[in-house]
């Protein structure tokens, strides 16, 4: 793509996230602050993420209608995730509707798996990273931050792929027309006093694009290894659950137990440092992991264990010094 391409890109953008935030104030699409909410007020404009979906939408069409399957499932779950910000859904028809676009999302890319219980797991894991992605949408500037380091190391990788093994879809369009629609996002939603969140169907659809990204890079180095490009995310969801089971709470309310909601509300730390933080604690993991995808599995094994390990670590000992502390 040349530099005129970006410009339109970034123009069409622009204006759709303008229009969107000038049509929620009209109808009062705001922020219902809850349990797990870092803000106060209503204020705050709610799904301004709806701009990831209409990137993916603009790279649909210039790539010439390629992922179908895929295109269907994240339009599904954007959909879906937009009512829910409207009003509440129950969770059988957000949860149900994830695994039907999971499930084509595997379609689109071939990883299809040929036993049903491997069906079944890889149905199950998808939309887990899809939840884990929208449970950490909490505080400004995180989803903005880590989602422009997902996606960055994604277009960077595909970039370096011969296309018909990486795929046009992925490596021609969808990337580059994310990266562009979340800097834009990032203007309106990184800063002190947040103009709008991303709201589900932001959080949801970006993780669906991501997962998107990643699948072939799993499937052509024969290696998991590209999971850990978001192991800050993984690591902090999986032990907040652990954590909560512990306590004996319904994991499905909302909270604040999270690390990160933590450093906001326990540590008093500004919600832009902590954002900053976890991309760039991503941003560096990312670095190790593209030169090791050719490692053999022993050394990549290991260095998943001392990434994860390190993580865990950090996560336990910052969260009982923090939850000790007094605000």
């Amino acid at each position: 793509m040349n530099l005129m391409v970006y410009l339109l890109l970034t123009t069409a953008l622009l204006a759709a996230e303008l229009l969107y935030l000038r049509v929620a104030r009209y109808y009062s699409i705001v922020d219902k602050p809850n349990e797990r909410s870092s803000h106060t007020g209503l204020t705050t404009i709610r799904g301004g993420g709806m701009l990831f979906w209409v990137a993916a939408l603009g790279a649909f069409f210039y790539s010439g209608f390629v992922y179908p399957y895929f295109f269907l499932g994240l339009s599904l779950v954007a959909a879906v995730s937009f009512f829910d910000d409207l009003r509440p859904l129950p969770n059988r028809y957000r949860i149900g509707i994830q695994f039907v676009a999971v499930g084509l999302l595997l379609r689109q890319t071939g990883v299809f798996p040929d036993t049903v219980w491997m069906m079944g797991l890889s149905l199950i894991i998808g939309v887990g990273i899809l939840n884990a992605y929208n449970f950490m949408d909490g505080i400004n500037g995180i989803t903005a931050f880590y989602s422009l380091v997902a996606v960055g190391t994604l277009w960077y990788w595909h970039g370096q792929q011969p296309i018909d093994s990486a795929g046009l879809a992925i490596s021609g369009a969808l990337l580059p027309f994310t990266f562009v629609a979340l800097l834009i996002f990032s203007y309106f939603n990184a800063r002190r006093q947040a103009v709008c969140f991303a709201g589900d169907v932001g959080s949801v659809s970006v993780a669906c694009i991501i997962l998107y990204a990643l699948l072939p890079m799993i499937r052509q180095g024969e290696t998991y290894l590209p999971v850990l490009f978001l192991a800050v995310y993984g690591v902090d969801s999986i032990l907040t659950i652990i954590h909560r089971l512990a306590l004996g709470q319904n994991i499905f309310q909302a909270h604040r137990l999270h690390l990160f909601q933590l450093l906001v509300h326990k540590g008093r730390w500004p919600h832009l440092r902590v954002s900053a933080v976890y991309g760039l604690v991503q941003l560096v993991i990312n670095g190790l992991i593209l030169p090791a995808l050719t490692w053999s599995a022993g050394a990549q094994a290991a260095l998943a264990g001392a990434i994860l390990g390190s993580l865990a670590v950090t996560y336990v000992i910052l969260k009982r010094r923090l939850m000790h502390s007094r605000v």
